[in-house]
């Protein structure tokens, strides 16, 4: 019987000049590396090594791979949505566009008003940023499901399917889902999004009645009732993080 061979890793912060610019980076080391790798994500720049390359080595490395460093930590950066502080005045994503958050104290039952271009929201605690969130999040469910089911009627008729049973989601992975039984799950979050890209979804889940698979028949299914579905596609992908999913 054999031994088995720990892997050994180790993290190391450090700093380079790419494009005039200081970007940091952890080095992260491990002895069951064989291969050279760049990551970007919310903790930034991250290299995974084997421990016998140099620093000299990835330092010539990384000044080739300069350009694709740069664009996309300030890609990153750019999608980076401030985490939201529930608070009066805040700017709350609706439809596309934004709405201004209001809140007033009230003794009573707390509720949810939109008025215009502001969102009322009255409510026992408004310096509690948990409660205040719950509250509107309950509004936005209250919009998405009202809302939505209009949506998946039109495109059930366009389609000719059955109108399906309509669930909310609060995933933060996945726009909607739909599953062997016919049932429709479509997130909340959507009431975020523009219009255009709410029916997008909507049409992307229902063809699914039809083909519960994502083969070119069922893309075919999709761009008979939502003909500019790549476009719209591509935006709801770049906007994701925007309206709070990923």
């Amino acid at each position: 019987m054999g031994w088995l061979t720990k892997i050994r890793t180790t993290e190391e912060a450090c700093q380079i000049q790419l494009l005039g610019k200081a970007v940091a980076y952890t080095l992260k080391r491990s002895s069951g590396r064989k291969t050279v790798g760049l990551r970007i994500d919310a903790k930034g720049l991250t290299v995974s090594a084997p421990p016998r390359v140099s620093r000299r080595w990835l330092n010539d490395f990384l000044l080739q791979k300069s350009g694709w460093v740069v664009q996309k930590l300030d890609e990153f950066q750019l999608r980076q949505v401030p985490s939201m502080a529930w608070r009066h005045g805040e700017i709350l994503p609706y439809l596309g566009g934004d709405l201004r958050l209001r809140l007033l104290p009230v003794r009573g039952r707390s509720k949810a008003t939109l008025e215009g271009d502001a969102l009322w929201v009255w409510l026992a605690e408004t310096d509690v940023p948990d409660k205040v969130e719950t509250e509107v999040i309950k509004w936005y469910r209250r919009q998405a499901l009202a809302y939505l089911s209009v949506r998946v009627a039109l495109y059930a008729q366009q389609l000719g399917v059955p109108l399906p049973e309509l669930r909310l989601s609060s995933a933060r992975t996945r726009w909607g889902s739909c599953n062997a039984r016919g049932e429709i799950r479509l997130n909340w979050r959507l009431m975020k999004a523009p219009r255009e890209q709410i029916d997008y979804v909507v049409a992307h889940e229902l063809a699914h009645l039809i083909e519960l698979n994502h083969s070119p028949a069922f893309w075919n299914t999709v761009a008979r009732i939502f003909p500019d579905y790549m476009r719209v596609r591509q935006e709801l992908r770049l906007q994701s993080q925007l309206y709070g999913l990923f």
